[in-house]
């Protein structure tokens, strides 16, 4: 694939102080165009980044890294590899460098579905009163060993890497200036927690509206999503667990039929990801099928599934007598733990002894949501420079 450039500058692109208003203006159009167009009727993640992108959200978001202690400035040139799996998700990240002062190029996958078709649209339509703002977010498309990008990744001072394991290791080919900075935000596999006890106690309205969230939170991606759980971990007796699962499964399975998120391959496809689980697990695993969602139930949760769970609609289930029992379970590729039902007091006294893994905890209904730190990792100060002013 030879270079594209997506939304063409008319400007040259120069650095710029980190928080400017101009640059908030830049966030605020896009948003009101995103959420005013009727193709973002058809991608809840459009709307969600229509949100995101109000100034009345960013402005907050931001406050706190506004300091009398240092100068902030921009890191300068910073190259961004998006993910094919969530399509809105180069957004998030290049908008926060974006707001740093930085120059962005991003690279978009070939692979990108329709969203994205309908972002770079929007961010086109902005050349004309944002010259300097889209100059400095770039939109390319190329293939991995493009002379262009070579070149480019040779004069960055900060990459960002999306994407599976593999296909970081493979753009890790690339070699970037020694001062260079590098995040990857790899393969992921995350968690939802639910308290069965509450299920149980928990009336008609209460019950839809949990399903709603879980529902918002793993199909709004078909699960691919790196904060979409995989797995659904249910605390209680295995008495009370099996009561809250036949309460639970049968209201979302109801409004999945309603909605229909998954196609037939993708339901295919969750179907053949449970099989090959089953035959690669050292457990005894049975596989629960409910119109379009498939459940394993499962005693522990193996590195196997991280590496082969494909998502689209099939869940793991484990039940959990005491937290405790998650912790030998966890490692680095656990990302995003939602939460519903839990005690604050018991989940903060369980994370303080759970050292490996889980970078997020969220409740139900705000797994896709973005802020600053993601994967432990601050994208505002990685994305600046503080000078130290001791004077």
């Amino acid at each position: 694939m030879s270079w594209t450039i997506l939304n063409p500058a008319t400007t040259k692109a120069e650095l710029q102080q980190p928080f400017a208003e101009q640059d908030f203006a830049y966030c605020q159009d896009l948003s009101e165009a995103l959420l005013k167009a009727p193709q973002s009727r058809d991608f809840p993640d459009l709307i969600a980044l229509g949100f995101w992108l109000r100034q009345a959200n960013l402005k907050p978001l931001l406050a706190p890294y506004k300091s009398s202690h240092f100068i902030r400035q921009p890191l300068g040139l910073v190259f961004h590899s998006a993910p094919a799996n969530v399509d809105s998700l180069f957004v998030y990240s290049g908008i926060l460098s974006l707001l740093c002062g930085n120059k962005n190029v991003i690279r978009l996958s070939s692979r990108s579905g329709g969203s994205t078709g309908v972002l770079i649209e929007k961010i086109r339509a902005l050349t004309e009163i944002f010259p300097t703002q889209n100059a400095r977010f770039q939109l390319v498309q190329c293939s991995y060993d493009s002379a262009e990008l070579k070149s480019l990744i040779n004069t960055v001072d900060g990459r960002v890497l999306w994407g599976s394991d593999q296909a970081i290791q493979a753009q890790r080919q690339l070699m970037m200036p020694a001062h260079a900075r590098e995040l990857s935000f790899g393969h992921k596999f995350s968690l939802c927690l639910l308290g069965a006890e509450a299920a149980l106690a928990a009336d008609n309205e209460q019950l839809q509206q949990l399903v709603q969230l879980f529902y918002r939170d793993q199909l709004t991606f078909a699960q691919q999503g790196c904060s979409s759980a995989k797995a659904v971990l249910w605390l209680g007796e295995a008495a009370q667990v099996q009561q809250a699962q036949q309460r639970f499964w049968p209201a979302l399975t109801e409004l999945i039929e309603q909605k229909q998120p998954l196609n037939s391959s993708e339901q295919y496809q969750a179907l053949a990801t449970a099989q090959q689980l089953i035959m690669s697990s050292e457990q005894q695993l049975m596989l629960t099928q409910q119109q379009s969602i498939s459940r394993v139930a499962v005693n522990t949760l193996e590195p196997v599934f991280i590496d082969q769970h494909q998502g689209c609609g099939l869940f793991l289930e484990l039940q959990l007598s005491h937290l405790a029992q998650l912790n030998p379970m966890l490692t680095q590729a656990h990302q995003t733990l939602t939460v519903w039902g839990i005690e604050s007091n018991v989940l903060q006294n369980w994370l303080m002894t759970a050292h490996t893994g889980i970078d997020r905890v969220m409740p139900v209904g705000q797994a896709l949501s973005f802020s600053p730190d993601w994967d432990g990792v601050n994208l505002i100060e990685q994305f600046s420079r503080k000078v130290q002013c001791s004077f």
